[in-house]
This record gives structure tokens, C-alpha cells and sequence, in this order.
């Protein structure tokens, strides 16, 4: 009997919607335990943003110079999340769906294609969202200088953090200690660190190149500079990102590569 090789058509059409049915999986899965549901993608970003608005107001520090207050921590706190929900999903999300890999079309990278266009589909709603309700009720009122460049900053950010998620992801399930390490040394650090609620230029100039070592920093600089008209930034290597990017993210696909049959045991 001929062998009769699948059309590529056919090939991405069943890629297309494997990715899909995962997605309303994942959706209903991550959001459907929660009485509040989809909401929540919303409510968390907004309730961080209250919080760090009452710390800048009790040390009298109502706006960033040229920078609404507000508008100013969206900007910052969005990407950030955006990283730490990719990372976070990602590292664990091939163990809990091992047994859906018994169906032949469904692939280990297919759960991290899903998530990570969950989430990313997940902060381009979320994102203008909170920017259009911060203008219409008057608060801050800002005009976003690109939204094109803001979008390609967090394409820049979803890279990043998928070649970092499924780098642990493979390393995870030997070492699970890891897990905790990753979210109490890596990621709640790092909150602190990548300019969520300050910009290069508060950093004491002495220490601008050391903290310029984090990809996750000039890509919030860069969102940032994309967003004011009245902020422009000098602290973005692009030359930089880019190899730390593709780095990371070739690191990660060679480990998934490298380890997965010991990992998932498959």
C-alpha cells in the first residue's frame, strides 16, 4: 500500500485547531474554578495598580515626571504580569496534561503554544481595556504615542518568557525544587527589579548597568517610551535583546529537545 504524505495544508489546519481546543481548555481550566471567572484577568491588575498608588500617595509622590501615576504602573505592570503568567504556566503545564499526549495529534509543544497565546491573547484585551477606562473616567487622559511598537514589546516579552518557561518546563519534572525556587528567588525578585513602578533614570546612575542586564527592564523601557509622548529612553540596547531573546529562547527548545523523554517520561 502507497504511503501517502499529508498535505502541509492539512498539517497546520490540524495544528490550528488542536492549539485552539487547547486554548478553551486551558481558559476553562485557569478561570473556570473562579466564581468571578474571566473577570479576574482584570480585577488583579487593577487591584495591584490601587495598592501601588496608595504607597506612591503616602509617600507624596503623585506622578512620575511627565508621566500620569496610573497610566504610568499600567504600562509597567502588564508586561511584568504578562512575563510572570507565561513563565509560571509554562514550566508546569506539560504535567498536568500528560495524559492528552495518548491522542497522536496533540503535541508537547502544542501546551506551550496554547498558553502562551492564552495569556498574550488574554493582556491584549486586558491592556487597552484598562488604558481606555483610566481615560474615560477622567483620572489620566493619555494619548499612546504606538501602539504598534507596544504590541511588538510584548511579542518581544512572549519570546522571552516562552524560552524560558519551557526550559524549566523540561527541568522542572527532574528537579522539582526548582519550581519553588523559580517563583520565591526568580520571579517575586524580579517584580521588584524591572522598572514595574520606576524607570532607568530613578536608578542611581552607577547602578544603570547592572540593572540594564535585565532583558524584562529595557523591554518595559521600551513599552514605556512607546507609550508617552513625553518619555524618551536612551537605556535600550536592542542589540542586546535580540541575542538575549533568541538565546533564551533557543536555550529552552534545546532543553525541551534535550530532556523531554526523561521529563515526561514519554
Amino acid at each position: 500500500m502507497e504511503y501517502v504524505r499529508p498535505k502541509l495544508s492539512d498539517a497546520l489546519r490540524t495544528i490550528c485547531r488542536v492549539n485552539f481546543a487547547l486554548i478553551l481548555r486551558e481558559t476553562k481550566t485557569r478561570y473556570g474554578r473562579l466564581q468571578i471567572g474571566y473577570l479576574w484577568a482584570f480585577l488583579e491588575p487593577i487591584l495591584v495598580i490601587a495598592v501601588l498608588i496608595l504607597v506612591f500617595k503616602y509617600i507624596r509622590m503623585s506622578e512620575i515626571p511627565g508621566m500620569p501615576l496610573a497610566q504610568f504602573l499600567i504600562s509597567g505592570l502588564i508586561p511584568f504580569m504578562l512575563f510572570r503568567d507565561i513563565v509560571t504556566q509554562l514550566m508546569t503545564g506539560v504535567r498536568r496534561n500528560l495524559q492528552l499526549l495518548y491522542f497522536p495529534q496533540v503535541q508537547i509543544m502544542d501546551f506551550f503554544t496554547a498558553r502562551t497565546l492564552l495569556e498574550f491573547s488574554t493582556t491584549l484585551i486586558v491592556f487597552p481595556t484598562l488604558v481606555l477606562l483610566v481615560s474615560y473616567t477622567g483620572y489620566e487622559n493619555v494619548v499612546v504615542q504606538s501602539p504598534l511598537a507596544i504590541f511588538f514589546g510584548l511579542i518581544m516579552i512572549c519570546i522571552y518568557a516562552f524560552g524560558i518557561g519551557i526550559g524549566l518546563g523540561a527541568l522542572i519534572p527532574l528537579f522539582p525544587s526548582l519550581q519553588i525556587l523559580v517563583s520565591t528567588v526568580y520571579l517575586r525578585p524580579l517584580f521588584f527589579l524591572s522598572g514595574v513602578f520606576f524607570t532607568v533614570e530613578m536608578i542611581p546612575e552607577e547602578a544603570r548597568p547592572y540593572a540594564a542586564l535585565n532583558p524584562l527592564l529595557q523591554i518595559i523601557e521600551f513599552i514605556r517610551s512607546s507609550y508617552f509622548v513625553s518619555y524618551d529612553t536612551v537605556h535600550v540596547d536592542y542589540k542586546y535583546l535580540f541575542f538575549t531573546i533568541i538565546g533564551t529562547f533557543l536555550t529552552g527548545f534545546l532543553l525541551q529537545r534535550a530532556l523531554r523523554r526523561y521529563a515526561y517520561r514519554i
